[in-house]
């Protein structure tokens, strides 16, 4: 990583900008266990001051999605090589129209390039309208020939292409907990979770809920029958890999909870 400059490679940074690699970790429901970490851009001015997503892709409208999405790619793949412990995968979030055959080359060569074994890296693709479906999924059928997991993240009411994940079958499909409130409410995403999440259990894949912030929510998340689940109950984003106790501990309450009373404790 680089210092004041920025990562590696990444020309027409601001003065003084640099990027960082947060990393927000992923537990299994029926292990308990951590399973993975989600590699996240983390902007950075010169005063401290974190930069949103819009000023800094108008910093870098020159460069363009697939090159950005490299860059940052690859400052997470270095850092999480530096900083792994072993445990758990390194998910990689990439956009639609950067994801191709070719893409998938030059991530091999980067893993290789920093010792990560292929099964332990898993690219996560946005949900949304693709620029061509045909390279989509040769693009998939290149990470399942390379050994590389794929999920398809953002999955809510609003982006909820089923027909696409029947076509592609992804090892894992990320439910975005509050896109679902956002769109149906709190008490009406809770009555659709559980059939969602059986919907997409249906089409052979497993399924994570994010953006669980309390104890009712991940909750929730665990009464639908998500197999994985993410968000600040369980940890935020943070610069190591260190397991964490207390959030396996959470896991493990709420699990007990479940097989109790359910979510209506909570509320």
């Amino acid at each position: 990583m680089a210092g004041a400059s920025g990562a590696p490679g990444m020309a027409g940074l601001p003065p003084a900008w640099h990027v960082t690699s947060s990393f927000q970790p992923l537990y299994s429901v029926h292990s308990a266990s951590l399973v993975g970490f989600e590699a996240l851009a983390r902007p950075v001015s010169a005063s401290g001051e974190p930069v949103g997503p819009a000023e800094f892709l108008a910093s870098r409208a020159e460069a363009g999605i697939p090159r950005i999405d490299r860059e940052w790619r690859r400052t997470h793949l270095a850092r999480f090589a530096a900083v792994d412990e072993g445990v758990g995968a390194l998910h990689l979030n990439v956009h639609p129209k950067a994801l191709s055959a070719e893409s998938i080359d030059e991530l091999r060569e980067d893993i290789a390039l920093h010792g990560i074994a292929p099964p332990r890296v898993c690219l996560e693709i946005l949900e949304g309208p693709a620029p061509d479906e045909g390279r989509l999924a040769r693009a998939v059928a290149a990470c399942r020939a390379l050994g590389v997991r794929v999920a398809i993240d953002g999955f809510g009411m609003a982006n909820a292409n089923v027909d696409r994940v029947a076509r592609l079958v992804p090892d894992l499909v990320k439910v975005s907990r509050p896109a679902l409130d956002a769109a149906a409410g709190l008490e009406q995403a809770r009555r659709l979770l559980p059939s969602l999440v059986g919907l997409l259990h249906e089409t052979g894949v497993q399924v994570a809920v994010t953006g669980l912030a309390d104890a009712p929510a991940a909750l929730c998340a665990i009464e639908s029958g998500a197999d994985i689940v993410q968000g600040f109950y369980f940890g935020g984003p943070r610069s190591g890999l260190t397991p964490d106790p207390m959030a396996t501990e959470l896991l493990c309450r709420l699990k007990r909870l479940h097989a109790t009373s359910g979510a209506d404790s909570l509320v």
